[in-house]
């Protein structure tokens, strides 16, 4: 019998790896011998879990002759690595997640012959997963994507895996306005500096009331956390600061309120519990335009608001908060955010690959 071993690329962000690690636990629970390939950062990022992650070189496609000979020397590389792993750990094919350094893995995969599985968690191809469309055998996705290709019937809509302590929490009821208010902020696996600056300013303006009901858990890496803390305490807010929470499901199922950027893995993550957002979308970037989608798509659904970083760095936030914490719009819009979810993304995942490799 072959052995059934498969092996996942992926880039180095939450974007790529929570879905990433959202099949490995599906596939490992089935029997599966999974291989996590992705690059320095993401190999950090993931070296917790418990299955086999390995560390591939990853480069951009820098600019000018220079930076493009560079990029194509650091893929060769990678790309040669990849597939004596491939080789080695007898992986029937490989499931491609998107991001740079998934692009050499992707590769390796299809030089050895082995079938070419890609999933999309964003509302738009990842530039990685763009440039492979053509060699994939199926490509899996979170949402609805208008691509407009011939072999449309490769593409399936399997929806977005969520891990298994998110999928856990799916149902968990909201909790009652009448106590503590619970404000959980976060902003992405590599968090959000301008969070940890403007969110604790806008927090302080609330009446004295509310700051002393606010639960606040905060998102933040800066060499100034345990002051952002101490001002926060000694104005009557009970705040918890940590570079990042590994607890992410029972934050999600406590909070009243998240604060948060708008990436896809958010959004699914929101959307299997059931909990409200305000959506700050990072302004600039190769993402901007897809968080800016997802979070007027929460909005125009009563799930969530929009508010954009520079009117977060205007001081809109803090009447925003007020208004918001103080009626039962929160209670509406975490019914709204549930009825948007789905905890079962990364099982529909793991049957696609299943039968793809079968």
């Amino acid at each position: 019998m072959r052995q059934k071993a498969v092996a996942l690329g992926a880039g180095g962000t939450g974007g790529h790896l929570f879905p990433a690690q959202a099949l490995a636990s599906e596939l490992c629970r089935r029997g599966w011998q999974v291989t996590l390939l992705t690059d320095d950062r993401g190999a950090a990022f993931a070296g917790q879990a418990s299955r086999d992650t390995v560390a591939l070189p990853a480069s951009r496609i820098g600019g000018g002759v220079s930076g493009k000979a560079r990029a194509a020397a650091v893929i060769a590389s990678a790309t040669w690595k990849a597939r004596r792993l491939l080789r080695e750990r007898q992986a029937r094919g490989l499931v491609g997640f998107g991001g740079y350094p998934s692009f050499a893995p992707a590769l390796a995969a299809k030089s050895l012959g082995l079938p070419l599985l890609l999933h999309e968690q964003a509302t738009k191809f990842s530039l990685a997963n763009q440039k492979l469309l053509g060699a994939a055998t199926r490509v899996a996705l979170s949402f609805p994507i208008e691509h407009g290709r011939r072999d449309a019937d490769k593409f399936v809509l399997t929806g977005p895996p969520v891990r298994p302590e998110i999928a856990a929490a799916a149902g968990a009821p909201f909790p009652t306005l009448d106590g503590s208010i619970r404000l959980l902020v976060v902003g992405g696996s590599q968090a959000a500096a301008v969070f940890g600056e403007q969110i604790p300013r806008a927090v302080l303006q609330l009446p004295d009331d509310l700051r002393a009901r606010l639960r606040l858990a905060l998102q933040y890496r800066g060499d100034d956390a345990e002051d952002v803390r101490a001002r926060l305490e000694a104005n009557g807010v009970a705040t918890t600061v940590a570079p990042f929470f590994h607890d992410m499901a029972d934050q999600l199922v406590a909070a009243h309120l998240v604060i948060c950027r708008a990436g896809a893995s958010t959004a699914a993550d929101l959307t299997a519990v059931g909990r409200p957002a305000i959506f700050i979308p990072i302004p600039r970037g190769g993402s901007a335009d897809e968080q800016d989608r997802n979070a007027r798509a929460f909005e125009r659904a009563g799930a969530g608001w929009r508010l954009a970083q520079v009117d977060l760095e205007a001081g809109l936030l803090a009447p925003l908060l007020r208004a918001l914490l103080s009626g039962d719009a929160l209670a509406e819009a975490a019914a709204a955010s549930a009825k948007l979810g789905r905890a079962d993304g990364a099982a529909r995942l793991a049957d696609l690959v299943e039968q793809t490799l079968a």
